[in-house]
C-alpha cells in the first residue's frame, strides 16, 4: 500500500499523489531515527564504535544546529537494544574513571588524564572454540596435504620443478617442507586449544546455568520492585528505569558471585533483564 512520506497517511493502490500534502507517494516509509545521547563529538564517537562492535550498525552523528550540540541517533527498530548497550558503556566509563581517581589518589599522583577504553564484550567460549577448530582442521589438512605432495614429487609420481636444477630442488624442497610442517605445528596447537577450550566451556555452562537459578530465585519482578520505594517507581516503566534495574541485578550478580569477569556480569545482567520485561 502507498504511503505519503510527509503526513504519514497510508492510500489504496492506485492512488499516486496525496490529496493533502500534495507529493508523490512511496510503497514503503523511511524508517525514523532517534537520539539515544548527545555531547562531544569525540565521545560520541568511541560510543559509536562501541554500538557497532555489539551489531549495531545505524549509529549516525549529527550536530544539532538548534541547541548547538552533537547528537548520536540510531534507527527507531534498534533504539531500545542501543540503549542498553549504551547503559553498558557508561557504567563501564564510570567504574574506570573511579578507579582512576582511587589510584591517584592513594598513590598521591599528579592528575593525569587518561583515556579509558570501552568495557569488554562478552564473547560465547563457543564461538572462540569454533574459530579453534576451523583453523585446527584447516591447518592440518593443508600441512599434510603438502607433505603428500613434496613425498610425490619426490618420487616423480607429480611431475613438478623437474624442470629447475637439483640444488634448486633441493631449496626447495627444504623451504616447502618447513612451511608445511609449521603448518602442522600450529594445527596441532590449535586442536589443543580447541579441546582445553571444550572443557572451560562445560564449566563455564555450569557456572552461567547456576548464576540464573540464583537470579530466577531471588531477582524477581516483585522483588526488584520491593527494592525501589514507591517515589521512585511512580509512573515509571521497565524501558524508562533500565538502568537502575540493571543495575540491582549487576550489583546483586556481583555480590553472590564476586570472582566473575566484568564482561559475563554485563552479559547475565542483560539475560536476567531480558526474560523479565520482554
Amino acid at each position: 500500500m502507498p504511503w505519503c512520506p510527509v503526513c504519514k497517511n497510508e492510500y489504496k493502490e492506485g492512488i499516486l499523489r496525496c490529496a493533502d500534502c500534495n507529493v508523490d507517494l512511496v510503497e514503503q516509509l523511511a524508517e525514523e531515527t532517534k537520539a539515544i545521547y548527545f555531547g562531544e563529538r569525540s565521545k560520541l564517537e568511541t560510543i559509536d564504535a562501541f554500538l557497532k562492535e555489539n551489531g549495531i550498525e545505524s549509529g549516525n552523528i549529527t550536530f544539532e544546529q538548534e541547541e548547538q550540540v552533537y547528537e548520536l541517533s540510531v534507527l527507531e527498530s534498534e533504539r531500545q537494544k542501543a540503549v542498553r548497550v549504551l547503559g553498558i558503556f557508561l557504567r563501564e566509563e564510570e567504574k574506570n574513571e573511579d578507579k582512576h581517581a582511587e589510584e591517584e589518589q592513594s598513590e598521591r599522583m599528579e592528575p593525569e588524564k587518561k583515556k579509558q577504553e570501552p568495557a569488554a564484550v562478552y564473547v560465547d567460549k563457543k564461538y572462540r572454540a569454533d574459530e579453534y577448530k576451523t583453523s585446527a582442521y584447516t591447518l592440518l589438512f593443508v600441512g599434510t596435504l603438502g607433505i603428500a605432495c613434496l613425498v610425490c614429487m619426490g618420487f616423480g609420481i607429480l611431475p613438478l620443478f623437474q624442470h629447475l636444477g637439483t640444488s634448486t630442488k633441493i631449496m626447495m624442497y627444504v623451504v616447502l617442507g618447513a612451511l608445511f610442517v609449521v603448518f602442522l605445528g600450529f594445527g596441532m596447537y590449535s586442536m589443543k586449544a580447541y579441546k582445553n577450550m571444550s572443557l572451560e566451556i562445560l564449566e563455564e555452562e555450569k557456572l552461567i546455568k547456576k548464576v540464573e537459578e540464583y537470579l530466577n530465585k531471588t531477582l524477581t519482578k516483585e522483588a526488584i520492585k520491593a527494592s525501589f520505594n514507591e517515589k521512585e517507581i511512580e509512573n515509571e516503566n521497565p524501558e524508562d528505569m533500565y538502568f537502575e534495574i540493571t543495575e540491582r541485578i549487576e550489583a546483586e550478580i556481583e555480590k553472590a558471585f564476586p570472582d566473575l569477569e566484568d564482561a559475563l556480569i554485563a552479559k547475565l545482567t542483560e539475560d536476567h533483564y531480558t526474560r523479565l520485561y520482554e
